[in-house]
């Protein structure tokens, strides 16, 4: 039901990539604004993650029903003429002059669908955009449990995906949970 307008001719389109791609990858938002077009490799099925919080870079796997998102989405520009290069931004703002979404902006985009979905965090509050990584984490806790897995000796594995210097900093994300 979200409406697209002139100054973004891709709204539902475009939101609809964003969370998925926040919700499955655990990016931050700045990582998210910072996509370019470039970074979706689809041959390889990755992200590039470039240059963030403590300076470093990474490439994520994306599951094969990410990048048909990504894909879709990129059509979807490419049927309205729109932008289109290396170094375009993935979340491409008309009213920057075909810059990236800022924080705010996204935020604009993606609370008044989680409002109107009636989705709340626990607080009774709409949930922030951060509360997708921290769902990223938890989801990946549990899996990792109701598989059987030795979580200790993933929990290093979860820290690189996330771009922690440590495991010491995922553990921010991993809120008690209830028991299973």
């Amino acid at each position: 039901s979200l409406k697209s307008n002139p100054s973004t001719p891709l709204r539902p389109e475009l939101t609809r990539l964003a969370i998925v791609l926040l919700f499955t990858t655990g990016i931050r938002r700045g990582e998210l604004l910072n996509l370019t077009e470039a970074d979706y490799n689809p041959q390889e099925a990755t992200l590039h993650i470039r240059q963030t919080k403590f300076y470093k870079s990474r490439l994520l796997p994306v599951h094969e029903g990410i990048g048909k998102e990504i894909e879709q989405y990129l059509n979807a520009r490419a049927k309205l003429k729109l932008p289109s290069s290396p170094t375009t931004p993935l979340m491409w703002n008309a009213t920057r002059g075909g810059r990236a979404y800022t924080g705010t902006g996204i935020s604009y985009c993606i609370k008044p669908l989680l409002h109107q979905c009636g989705i709340k965090a626990a607080s009774g509050l709409t949930p922030r955009i951060h509360d997708f990584r921290h769902s990223f984490a938890v989801n990946a806790l549990l899996r990792w449990y109701r598989a059987g897995s030795e979580v200790d000796a993933k929990l290093p594995l979860l820290a690189t995906y996330l771009g922690h210097c440590s495991a010491l900093s995922t553990h921010h994300y991993l809120h008690f949970i209830e028991p299973m």
